[in-house]
């Protein structure tokens, strides 16, 4: 028997599954401490969903033999989980848990921040006699909070948003990111609060006009007309291409 590789995309998998067990789990999450005074813990969620991710693994082991002899070890923090192979050689693959009352809540820092970790989203009720809700998706499907985005003026640590993901039944799939991946929403939000005067705003924004001002001045300097007119037609020819992609 071949034995599979432990990828990233079948650790989603197992993300997405782990999710659905979770959700039949309400009785359990009811049961769980949250909270301690002001702070939040997450030792018993996730011990809940570790349990929650090895009955997952099993049901990827019944519909493919190929993973039927990799045992996996669920521990805190988060779901870290060890693979274990027949050899004893191991791998260690993780997924990170979240969750809170409100649909937003800050997310970890882009200095250590995977953007394309699997993310497990619980969204707390306000009282026990409603349901507690599971959405899962990548890291960067739930990162933002709308299009004014502030960039932190230390690390960035972007929002996560429980309504960018998708219910567990129509999760998207799995799709690799680079890891600055997230620079292109800040600066999309920057250009958007300086050209639409949003209420949003701070001390950066008079720096990205500058910035804005400086560019143009510079490319019209370094180009011309006909150049210019070049290149028009090369980005109106690439948002096409994307359009019907």
């Amino acid at each position: 028997m071949t034995l599979r590789k432990i990828t990233n995309e079948l650790v989603y998998m197992l993300c997405i599954e782990t999710s659905k067990i979770l959700q039949t789990q309400q009785q359990r999450l009811r049961q769980l401490q949250w909270t301690n005074g002001e702070a939040n813990l997450d030792t018993d969620f996730s011990r809940l969903a570790g349990e929650c991710c090895v009955s997952a693994w099993k049901i990827i082991q019944q519909n493919n033999t190929d993973y039927n002899n990799i045992d996996i070890t669920c521990n805190n923090p988060d779901i870290t989980i060890l693979f274990e192979y027949p050899d004893h050689s191991q791998v260690v693959k993780k997924i990170e848990l979240k969750s809170s009352k409100r649909g937003k809540m800050p997310g970890s820092t882009i200095k250590s921040l995977n953007i394309n970790q699997p993310l497990i989203f619980c969204l707390r009720p306000n009282n026990d006699t409603k349901m507690y809700k599971i959405r899962c998706g990548q890291y960067h499907i739930a990162m933002g909070d709308s299009n004014c985005d502030l960039f932190q003026d230390r690390t960035p640590r972007p929002c996560i948003n429980f309504n960018k993901m998708t219910d567990i039944d129509s999760s998207k799939p799995y799709e690799h990111k680079e890891k600055n991946y997230w620079i292109d929403h800040y600066a999309k939000c920057a250009l958007h609060r300086i050209d639409n005067n949003t209420n949003i705003s701070s001390w950066q924004d008079d720096m990205v006009r500058k910035m804005k001002q400086k560019i143009i001045q510079d490319y019209l300097a370094s180009n011309t007309l006909d150049q210019i007119q070049l290149h028009k037609v090369e980005v109106q020819m690439s948002n096409c291409k994307i359009s019907f992609i």
